[in-house]
């Protein structure tokens, strides 16, 4: 026996012949890629016959199929998205209507359950969309959705909505919510900025539309009719997103469950936008939470506090579309920027506007009954609940520039195959930022009753959204520390 032979081991350890498996099937990716795209070149002819853009290579930044899609990702956002985003409607119902016996901290967790699910099974969504295309989760996703809302229609008990809103929905949203932010990044390359903006901003039209449309539902025809009329309407919109969605790149191999932290542990930038968009998550969705409640203690009608949803949503819309700029000022330039003035939006306006005393509260509603509409109490009032208005407003537009540039700033740092896993990955870990944030704020509520309950949850929503804007501004000079660097 040689020496050579002496030095060779005789069988291959289990980590290398893992690893030996995982390039075995990283070259089988690679290869069947480079055939579609190598087929695709050597039959011109076809290829100039084939309507539309080529499905390989690069994007085609636009085209019929390529908008269809985004349309079909706007409808699904609006029902999903526009629906979980009003969710201050629910809570504010529940704590008034069949869950009065519970505190607000128990009632958020319904919405914060639905929230961890949307997020944490991203994960395994993106990996599917990713090996599989669109419709295998867009379809199944449309079905829990509203399955979930149907179901919502019968709940009596607190167990019942956990499990029909909480959980069914949460599943449905993921699978719907994954195919949204991932599809337009396939098609779009320069443009991505604006066509993720495109897509995602039907959630802020549905969170304009959908509270109102509840809010005077619930008193008309009741919340079970309600909720059963609007899964008709779901069923309807989601069909047309189903026939809309295609997928451009080929089906691939699944990415292996084991290694889907390695991007974490081994690109910084990767990790640092994770940790960013994690914290910032702690505060992002307080408002969408508690807006309403907070109206209804500054003074504000029944009918004005459910509208204050509907009014941030709207914001949130024009965010949405504004979005676009990221393509020509840096994606995570504009992300950046958003973050902090989110975080100053907390500290300066939600934590710090003044609650009328009980003293005034009282003349105010002496005035109210004597008709007299311009007294001075009920002036108070009126300020401190159009200043919680006017914050709304412009803290939806921040938040709605923030979540549209998620997606393309993750998929910067991607490659085309990978973007699906990589916003799962990301979404997977603050889902558990997710599911601490409302319960987290409701403790704080309980234990500071009244006005120092609500700037309490200010400070922390805001200092949580400033230390993930420091993450987000180290993850950008990660990847180019000049200054001017449009990125």
């Amino acid at each position: 026996m040689s020496g050579i032979e002496r030095d060779l081991p005789s069988t291959p350890t289990t980590a290398t012949a893992a690893t030996l498996e995982d390039k075995e099937r990283d070259a089988d990716n690679e290869k069947d890629y480079v055939r579609a795209s190598t087929e695709d070149a050597a039959e011109p002819a076809l290829a100039a016959l084939a309507p539309g853009p080529q499905p390989y290579g690069p994007a085609p930044d636009g085209g019929a199929a390529a908008w269809r899609a985004v349309l079909g990702a706007f409808f699904a956002s609006f029902v999903q998205f526009g629906i979980a985003n009003s969710y201050a409607v629910f809570q504010a119902y529940y704590e008034t209507g069949p869950l009065k016996h519970y505190n607000s901290d128990t009632i958020s967790w319904i919405g914060a359950t639905q929230q961890f699910i949307l997020f944490f099974a991203s994960m395994f969504a993106g990996r599917a969309f990713d090996a599989y295309g669109a419709h295998a989760i867009l379809l199944p996703g449309s079905v829990c959705l509203c399955l979930s809302l149907f179901m919502i229609s019968l709940c009596k008990e607190y167990y019942q909505f956990m499990l029909a809103q909480g959980i069914l929905f949460g599943i449905g949203s993921s699978m719907i919510f994954t195919t949204v932010i991932s599809t337009p990044q396939q098609w779009f390359d320069k443009r991505r900025a604006l066509a993720g903006s495109v897509a995602i901003c039907g959630s802020g039209f549905g969170g304009v539309v959908w509270p109102i449309a509840l809010q005077r539902l619930f008193k008309q025809i009741g919340f079970g009719w309600t909720l059963r009329a609007v899964g008709f309407i779901a069923i309807a919109l989601l069909a047309v997103s189903n026939a809309l969605v295609r997928t451009r790149l080929p089906r691939r191999k699944p990415t292996p469950l084991r290694g889907f932290h390695k991007p974490l542990i081994s690109e910084l930038p990767f990790f640092l936008f994770t940790c960013s968009t994690s914290l910032c998550c702690w505060g992002m969705f307080t408002p969408f939470f508690y807006i309403s409640v907070y109206a209804s203690h500054l003074g504000a009608s029944a009918t004005l506090a459910f509208y204050c949803v509907s009014f941030m949503n709207a914001g949130s819309t024009v965010g949405r579309l504004f979005a676009f700029i990221g393509d020509r000022f840096g994606r995570y330039n504009v992300l950046i920027i958003n973050s902090y003035l989110t975080g100053i939006l907390l500290l300066g306006f939600w934590a710090g506007l003044p609650a009328p005393s009980a003293e005034v509260a009282q003349q105010a509603a002496a005035e109210a009954a004597a008709g007299l509409v311009g007294g001075g109490s009920i002036g108070k009032i009126n300020s401190s609940v159009g200043a919680l208005i006017a914050f709304g407003v412009l803290f939806g537009f921040t938040v709605g520039m923030i979540i549209s540039m998620i997606p393309p700033c993750i998929a910067h740092i991607s490659k085309p195959h990978e973007i699906g896993t990589r916003i799962g990955v990301m979404y997977t870990v603050m889902s558990a930022f997710t599911l601490s944030g409302p319960p987290i704020n409701g403790v704080l509520m309980v234990k500071y009753p009244g006005t120092p309950g609500f700037r309490a949850v200010g400070l922390f929503s805001g200092f949580s959204i400033f230390v993930g804007a420091m993450f987000a501004t180290a993850a950008r000079f990660s990847i180019n520390r000049k200054l001017r660097a449009i990125l």
